[in-house]
């Protein structure tokens, strides 16, 4: 069985993301503890490449695009346990890596390590905290970011609370999970999660059938994983979380969630229990995914139709909703914070490419929603081209829609409002980044 840094180490070499992480713990036997620091590596590692790579070049004596993809992800994971990770004694960090150094490349690969580590153990040089007149360039190397989503956080969000969001991305994000209230209810999975070893608290937004896990001890990853199979629980962040939470769908209505993807939301809005619920989407492999949703969740009453939201479906629904979800496809900016892999697969044209297909689901969505009813645009996107900017155009072009402001409660600092319009800050306290705008349309 591989050791948790061995396992990460592969898992980098094959691109460090969700699918890799899982195939690596789907092949291999690991105990709790060693799965938790399994994770830790991967993710950290590569959510601090940039940062790493600075702190690297301070000691190699040539550029590290000469280097082996072995030695060079072993050179990072070391330096991420040196420089980040405080219970890892520095003696574990550098001679574990250099043995895989020597085991997946050979001994000039180890020596290199060797050399480049203990450096680095004895000065550990880190990117320096940047000012609010550096350069877009320096903000990012100590945020361990591309120089556009540097750029992008100082723009949107002022330098300051940037700087706060370069530091919390980098940390463990918060994790949440959605009780089934069709099954079970909060005081119970508090007791079963308490019970187990978990700390929990009360969501930030005030949402009843949400609980924060602001501890889980490595031994406890068991149960939460058996009260999630069963269907009692869903992980879900607090922000992802928030957009039914604000669309309000109640027992009376009827609900259409466009852009359905795997059912995460759509489990959320069937809880509410409305008198009708349709899922459309247009990934046949998604439409599989929410199907065993809505068998591990217990859902009675739930329709999916397979159409693209881009274009007209209305002949293959009823003819009008009360509320309709609409969960556009984006570039997922906001959630850096909780997935590694994302802020080095993005583009800096990603958000100016997909406004137009975002343009054209409100647009058509819109057209579902009765006289006096509801609908709710949300983007895990953090950038106004995805967000506002959507919105407002919509808005100049249906006279017969209106902005409803949004009510939830907050702490101070987590959230910006754009007149009606919410959005979450990524990183601040673990926060993922989340647009929300709510539009009503005008009753006859």
């Amino acid at each position: 069985m591989p050791s948790a840094r061995e396992a990460a180490l592969r898992a980098l070499l094959a691109g460090g993301g969700q699918a890799s992480l899982q195939a690596a713990l789907h092949d291999t036997e690991m105990p709790p503890r060693d799965r938790a620091l399994f994770t830790q590596l991967v993710n950290g590692t590569l959510k601090l490449r940039r940062a790493l790579d600075w702190s690297l070049t301070k000691y190699l004596r040539r550029p590290l695009d000469s280097l082996t993809p072995q030695l060079l992800w072993a050179l990072r994971l070391g330096a991420f346990q040196l420089l980040y990770l405080q219970r890892i004694p520095v003696h574990s960090a550098v001679n574990e890596t250099v043995s895989l150094a020597r085991r997946l490349g050979h001994a000039g690969t180890a020596a290199v390590a060797n050399a480049v580590l203990r450096k680095l153990a004895v000065n550990p040089a880190r990117p320096p905290a940047p000012g609010p007149h550096d350069s877009v360039e320096i903000f990012a190397t100590y945020a361990s970011l591309p120089d556009w989503l540097g750029r992008h956080l100082i723009e949107r969000f002022g330098f300051d609370t940037a700087v706060r969001i370069a530091d919390g991305i980098n940390r463990m994000p918060r994790r949440a999970v959605r009780v089934n209230t069709m099954v079970t209810n909060v005081e119970e999975m508090t007791g079963a999660l308490e019970k187990a070893g978990v700390r929990v608290s009360a969501s930030r937004y005030g949402m009843a059938d949400c609980l924060v896990l602001e501890r889980t001890p490595p031994v406890s990853a068991a149960m939460v994983n058996r009260l999630i199979g069963s269907g009692r629980l869903t992980m879900q962040s607090e922000e992802s979380q928030l957009a039914v939470h604000l669309l309000d769908p109640r027992s009376d209505e009827s609900v259409l969630d466009v852009c359905a993807g795997r059912g995460v939301k759509t489990g959320a809005i069937a809880q509410r229990r409305p008198a009708v619920l349709y899922a459309l989407d247009d990934d046949a492999s998604k439409l599989a995914a929410l199907a065993h949703e809505i068998v591990r969740l217990n859902i009675d009453s739930l329709e999916t139709v397979r159409a693209d939201a881009t274009h007209a479906y209305l002949g293959v629904l009823p003819s009008a909703f009360d509320a309709v979800l609409v969960d556009a496809p984006c570039s997922g900016i906001g959630t850096i914070g909780r997935r590694a892999d994302l802020r080095w697969a993005k583009s800096e044209s990603d958000p100016m490419r997909l406004s137009r297909a975002q343009a054209a689901i409100l647009e058509h969505a819109a057209k579902v929603v009765r006289p006096g009813g509801r609908l709710l645009y949300v983007t895990c996107s953090t950038d106004e081209r995805e967000d506002e900017d959507i919105v407002n155009e919509f808005l100049r072009s249906h006279g017969d829609f209106a902005p409803v402001p949004l009510a939830w409660k907050a702490p101070a600092g987590t959230d910006l409002r754009f007149g009606a319009y919410g959005l979450t800050i990524p990183g601040i306290d673990g926060a993922d980044g989340f647009f929300y705008a709510k539009l009503e349309r005008t009753p006859r």
